[in-house]
């Protein structure tokens, strides 16, 4: 989700006059405040939920981190909220550790070249619980993959780089530019990416301009190496990025065959293996490679994407609906509307692995949508 830098809203409120934000908008408390992400841990029936508060219905500077019991996974109930700043992005939940990693996005002012990893202690049996530790990161950090090598995860940045934390050290990050010239002749001189995901020893980025990258993530900080393998371009908007396997779902809007479309996207990238010792990155076009399987149209500005067994479910944040598109058939089995401005998600399986229920975080109207996947209907909403 894009960030309105906090500096505005500082100075909106200075025009206004008003002596601190709580006088125009209240304390966040343990409200619901624009669910921009969550984490599932089905054995411990938590569901964890990244109050970012993008919206600014509540105290712009103010978010939370809020722990769900899930026992009953129709009925979330409330356990605990911390405080945090506002504008958090994604989660990366540690099951074996107990632990989310969280990057936050609010800043002071608009020279501000860093921002923060929050580093969430969720054991229950601690006297730390649901408090948290911050590191450092670059500007704008937002989404979080992990995990390659072991106990690595990746960040983007909107500081034309992404970059790397080791979990099991001080937590300090390191650079990967995103900016390299193509074999064609031309370069890639702006890489802002918004979605990171990771398979094996690769990475594949949606970056805010259009197009993706795939990063070769053995490269990355060797010197010399050009870490981007590959860049393929003619892919408008991009926003949510899943892969299984060597497919690749990329959720954006732009023009496709002459015309303007939503789409859900569906790319072989078996063929984007890694590449050794290239001194430029290989320019790919979808359609002339033959990597393109298939565009699926979706709602109003789509967002997300979630992999499910059967399903990939991508929200659509402008007709506040989700689409369900078949994974094997390619095409929409359902559009389910849910709360408003749909955008997160999260998916719930019960304890034999069995796909049960979907979350949907809404950010207008501040809700959870539950998502019955053997009946394709809302069932419950919370709060």
């Amino acid at each position: 989700m894009k960030k309105i830098r906090c500096m505005l809203m500082a100075v909106a409120c200075l025009m206004a006059g008003c002596a601190q934000s709580g006088d125009i908008f209240p304390p966040i408390g343990t409200n619901v405040a624009t669910p921009s992400a969550m984490a599932v841990d089905v054995a411990a029936n938590r569901l964890y939920m990244v109050n970012s508060n993008s919206e600014v219905l509540y105290d712009w500077t103010q978010g939370t981190l809020q722990v769900l019991d899930i026992t009953d996974p129709l009925v979330p109930v409330l356990l605990q909220t911390t405080p945090t700043l506002s504008y958090s992005g994604e989660i990366y939940y540690d099951v074996a550790n107990t632990t989310a990693y969280i990057p936050n996005r609010y800043s002071v002012n608009s020279q501000a070249t860093n921002d923060r990893l929050y580093t969430f202690d969720l054991d229950e049996t601690s006297a730390a619980f649901a408090t948290y530790t911050e590191s450092t990161l670059g500007r704008d950090a937002y989404a979080i993959s992990c995990c390659y090598p072991a106990r690595r995860v990746w960040i983007t940045t909107s500081l034309d780089a992404v970059q790397y934390v080791d979990l099991d050290t001080a937590l300090t990050p390191t650079n990967v530019s995103l900016l390299t010239d193509l074999d064609t002749g031309g370069r890639v001189s702006n890489a802002y990416a918004n979605h990171i995901v990771v398979r094996d020893n690769q990475a594949f980025l949606s970056r805010e301009f259009g197009g993706v990258m795939v990063l070769n993530l053995d490269k990355a900080g060797a010197g010399d190496a050009v870490p981007v393998d590959y860049y393929i371009s003619d892919i408008g908007s991009p926003r949510g990025i899943a892969i299984d396997g060597n497919t690749l779902y990329v959720v954006g809007e732009g023009s496709e065959g002459g015309s303007y479309k939503r789409f859900l996207m569906v790319l072989d990238v078996s063929t984007l293996t890694p590449i050794a010792g290239n001194t430029t990155t290989v320019h790919v076009d979808k359609d002339d490679a033959g990597i393109l399987t298939q565009i699926v149209e979706i709602g109003l500005q789509p967002q997300e994407v979630l992999l499910t067994t059967d399903y990939a479910m991508v929200t659509n944040m402008q007709d506040d609906t989700v689409s369900v598109v078949n994974r094997t058939s390619l095409i929409v089995d359902a559009t389910i509307t849910v709360g408003r401005q749909p955008f997160s998600l999260a998916l719930y399986q019960d304890g034999a692995g069995v796909d049960r229920y979907v979350y949907i975080g809404n950010v207008e109207s501040n809700t959870l949508s539950i998502i019955d996947l053997s009946t394709l209907t809302v069932v419950a909403t919370y709060p």
